[in-house]
């Protein structure tokens, strides 16, 4: 016999679609829509008890210690971006003058140029670190963190540029995509939820992949 149960979190009390995995509001993992009866094998059992030994060996990367690591490779996004289009601006000054151009033209072309490769280049620097094998960027290796998958393993490059292109969702909603992971259970903002990736303690990082 089936118990068909309530559409909402259990967590938080929001409610759920039929096919969620976890929850929007506050990332806690959500039951199955329906309850069916199994027979306990020991496979089944050994799951369960890997299961238990992955989530309680988990430790979540922290709001604060977070911000300082995105703090970190912003900064030095910026700056390498700075350092490129100076390069840029240097081509561009000389050609303006070869071919007679006002200079205010080099110098709007440069703001454009600057904008581009920051653009680019902070989503190559967090796509290929993050899917690396040391699964961080500079900041969030030098706070100890690593982006992983809700089952410990490794990101792939596609998955760290949804969630990188998903940055601009948490921004463009007055960063409270980014503070909402002070208060969702897995520590998840909201970039991290559509590819299901955890931000996790280096060591936790460590300890999950030895359960997996």
């Amino acid at each position: 016999m089936e118990t068909v149960l309530d559409q909402v979190c259990a967590s938080c009390g929001n409610p759920r679609t039929l096919y969620d995995r976890h929850c929007l509001f506050c990332g806690d993992v959500l039951s199955e829509p329906t309850v069916k009866p199994v027979v306990a094998t020991p496979a089944a059992t050994s799951s369960r008890g890997q299961a238990a030994t992955v989530q309680a060996v988990t430790e979540y990367g922290g709001f604060w210690r977070r911000a300082w690591a995105g703090t970190i490779d912003v900064a030095l996004e910026a700056s390498a971006a700075l350092v490129v289009t100076f390069a840029i601006d240097f081509a561009f000054s000389r050609i303006g003058r070869m071919l007679g151009y006002d200079p205010w033209i080099p110098k709007v072309a440069t703001g454009i140029a600057y904008i581009l490769v920051l653009t680019v280049g902070a989503w190559l620097y967090c796509a290929f670190m993050e899917s690396s094998p040391r699964r961080a960027t500079i900041g969030k290796r030098i706070m100890g963190l690593q982006v992983v998958t809700a089952e410990g393993g490794k990101v792939s490059f596609g998955q760290a540029t949804v969630r990188h292109l998903m940055k601009f969702l948490s921004l463009f909603t007055a960063g409270f995509g980014f503070v909402m992971a002070v208060w969702t259970k897995r520590r998840q903002a909201l970039h991290d939820m559509p590819c299901d990736c955890l931000v996790v303690r280096e060591r936790a990082a460590k300890s999950l992949s030895a359960a997996a």
